[in-house]
């Protein structure tokens, strides 16, 4: 059946991002089609799943419009969020907003040592099947604490992907499925008040001062996202597990990025 026109056209700008990715990285028509038909198969799936229904062959073959035998020869691409990115999210974030250990959205320095340690009572707080030592060693190797005598302080209070590709690509898969999703909620209207959707684009400025624009960019979404972490963390269960008695699960994200770039690599990249 064929893909109605402002279908199309949504679905080919949706895609434009990916195909610039393969064509850079030398990805062949090939090897785009072959992930295309595993992503497909694991999102049929996924849809199954949530609609409690059997995940047969021949359902996912009309799903997706492949054929049985494609189905059962793709080996469905695990696409689940990176364990490694949600535990550091989740230990900065307990860090920056439980009132056991920040005030006001500063976090406290803590004691590291023994099982009895700060630091050991936070990993437990996300998980008792955590080792505290093994946490704080990566940790350490990601630039996010240091060692001050007794205690160690938070350098930074958001996890900032900086080497690590395949924790990089697993945020930047799962920020365009939220903005993807946040912007499908706004059109459908599904509730009173929007999602929030935001940009703000200059295209003359000058070239010497794209650092300072940088390190504002970051300062600034650095510290209101300090405050966004404060005020819905009141409202997590898992950091207040005692003040609210009714139901949780609801999920809130709030993403930012910047780009600033030079004009050759504005043109690089068009």
């Amino acid at each position: 059946m064929p893909i109605q026109n402002n279908t199309a056209f949504i679905l080919r700008n949706l895609l434009r991002p990916a195909v610039r990715f393969a064509l850079r990285r030398g990805i062949k028509v090939r090897g785009i089609v072959d992930e295309l038909k595993a992503l497909l198969v694991d999102e049929a799936h996924r849809e199954l799943a949530c609609a409690n229904e059997d995940h047969t062959v021949s359902k996912v073959s009309v799903m997706t419009g492949l054929q049985r035998r494609d189905v059962q020869r793709v080996a469905a691409l695990d696409a689940a969020p990176s364990k490694h990115l949600d535990l550091m999210t989740r230990i900065v974030g307990l860090w920056t907003t439980g009132e056991r250990f920040s005030r006001g959205s500063k976090p406290h320095a803590l004691s590291y040592e023994g099982p009895a340690s700060d630091f050991a009572e936070l990993v437990r707080c996300v998980s008792t099947d955590l080792n505290p030592s093994t946490i704080l060693f990566e940790m350490e190797r990601l630039g996010l604490v240091e060692r001050l005598g007794a205690e160690i302080k938070l350098l930074w209070n958001a996890y900032q992907m900086s080497g690590d590709v395949d924790d990089a690509y697993t945020l930047l898969e799962r920020d365009i499925r939220t903005l993807v999703d946040g912007v499908d909620s706004n059109i459908k209207a599904s509730f009173p008040v929007p999602n929030l959707h935001i940009s703000t684009h200059f295209d003359n400025v000058s070239v010497a001062e794209l650092r300072a624009i940088r390190e504002w960019l970051l300062a600034k979404g650095a510290a209101f996202h300090a405050e966004a972490r404060e005020f819905i963390g009141s409202f997590d269960k898992d950091i207040n597990p005692s003040r609210y008695a009714e139901p949780g699960g609801a999920k809130v994200s709030l993403t930012s990025f910047s780009l600033c770039e030079s004009p050759e690599a504005r043109d690089e990249n068009t």
